[in-house]
């Protein structure tokens, strides 16, 4: 027989799917809970929702029992049918053939038919073996007694835990064998057992190919269970790690940015230190209120990154509309920005996202200008399209004969992260030298992130 399975297994629905001791002749306990979906919610709908029995609901007593509690149970019923049948052949009238040495025969017949009985729970075929051959012998001989009950049980068995084919071939085997033994009697042909005898195997078959297709069905059941939940997982780890990826993106544009205008301001200071306390000061406040501001968002974002599990936002997300204070800040850095964006009052609503990577785009494209141009102009316009909204960013380059503020390995993200912000959404992006500046323009579509 198989293993029994003691283990449980979570529905992703939120119930448990409970196996019972297949040695037992158990199954998987599934039950219907309805849900606020609307749609059949039964086991055998495929686009049903299948709950587990409640942790407090108790398997049947049948079920609760382990193997060595039935094999006992079996050998008190082999034993109790080996001696009925027995005293029903030493008592009853004498049948043919008739002598000492047929009853000999019959009594070892019944022992041998009746005894293998628990032998079916560890190896059915071996004891259907034993069983079938017995209980042929004792049909051509005219035996008595209840001994037909342990060939449909070794049947039962046979067909519990094998293939349809396997075990149809073994109970037809069983039901040829009686019906001859039948026909070719002793006494004549036995008409009444070639009635009797097939329909009783033939319903212990039965019996147990809706065991076998039952346990199958449930199995199957459990396994999409666990399936699903592996999928479930795996889809928590992706939204995981595109989260810490989202965050690393905006980690990277804070750091960046602060990072840029702290290095100009205080180059800006060191030239000016001797000859203008005043920008000196100024350059100070700038650096002070910048690096604040980022190490606050940094703190932010390290918090969810810590965070074991759900929980609120602990700041909004910034997005169009904190663009002013952006671009004070940029301008303390030295680049003079103007912005050119409508804001008419049918202006449809950003989705969150589109919000966020907007701002962030312009962050970073900004960040550029400061890091790479020095002092200079910067023109930021975006238009609301039917569709899909449109960030351009131009500058008009670093002054002429002046190298640029910061150099550059060629390794940043910067621009990285603007493209993967705009692949997320399905738009455009395209950054590139314009005249004696550089021009980054970006399209996100409204409606794909709508959708």
């Amino acid at each position: 027989m198989a293993g029994s399975l003691t283990h449980t297994m979570k529905d992703p629905s939120g119930g448990v799917v409970r196996p019972a001791d297949r040695s037992r002749g158990g199954a998987y306990i599934l039950r219907c809970r309805p849900v606020s979906a609307p749609g059949p919610m039964c086991p055998g709908d495929p686009t049903g929702t299948v709950a587990g029995v409640d942790e407090g609901l108790s398997l049947p007593l049948t079920q609760r029992l382990s193997r060595r509690p039935w094999i006992a149970i079996d050998v008190v019923v082999a034993v109790m049918l080996a001696t009925s049948a027995i005293l029903a052949t030493a008592l009853g009238e004498k049948r043919h053939p008739s002598g000492a040495p047929w009853d000999a025969i019959r009594y070892a017949a019944i022992l041998v038919a009746c005894l293998p009985l628990p032998l079916r729970r560890r190896n059915p075929m071996h004891a259907l073996y034993l069983v079938a051959p017995a209980t042929v012998v004792l049909v051509a001989l005219d035996g008595r007694g209840p001994t037909l009950i342990t060939a449909a049980a070794v049947v039962y068995s046979v067909a519990a835990t094998t293939g349809r084919r396997i075990s149809l071939k073994a109970a037809l085997a069983v039901v040829g064998g009686m019906v001859v033994g039948a026909m070719f009697a002793q006494g004549g042909p036995a008409w009444a057992s070639v009635l009797a005898l097939p329909p009783v195997i033939v319903v212990g078959w039965l019996a147990g190919e809706n065991t076998r297709t039952r346990r199958a069905y449930a199995q199957e059941l459990a396994e999409r269970a666990a399936e699903r939940e592996r999928e479930r997982a795996e889809r928590a780890l992706r939204a995981v790690a595109d989260e810490r990826l989202r965050i690393a993106r905006d980690l990277h544009d804070t750091v960046a940015h602060a990072m840029s205008v702290i290095a100009v301001r205080s180059g800006v200071a060191r030239m000016v230190l001797d000859t203008q306390p005043d920008e000196v000061r100024d350059a100070l406040g700038i650096i002070e209120k910048t690096s604040k501001q980022a190490l606050a968002e940094m703190r932010l974002l390290v918090g969810v990154l810590r965070q074991s599990g759900d929980g609120p936002d602990l700041s909004p997300a910034p997005g169009l509309a904190d663009l002013p204070d952006l671009l004070a800040q940029i301008t303390q850095a030295g680049v003079n920005v103007d912005l050119d964006i409508d804001s008419g009052s049918d202006r449809p609503a950003l989705p969150a996202g589109v919000d966020l990577s907007a701002y962030r785009i312009i962050q970073e494209a900004l960040t550029n200008v400061v890091r790479h141009a020095g002092p200079t102009t910067a023109h930021v316009t975006v238009r609301h399209r039917h569709d899909q909204l449109e960030i351009q960013i131009d500058d008009d380059g670093a002054p002429v004969g002046r190298p640029p503020s910061l150099a550059s390995d060629g390794q940043g993200h910067g621009l990285v992260g603007m493209r993967e912000r705009v692949n997320l959404f399905g738009g455009d992006l395209s950054a590139a030298p314009a005249g004696h500046g550089f021009r980054v323009f970006a399209s996100l579509p409204i409606d794909e992130a709508i959708r």
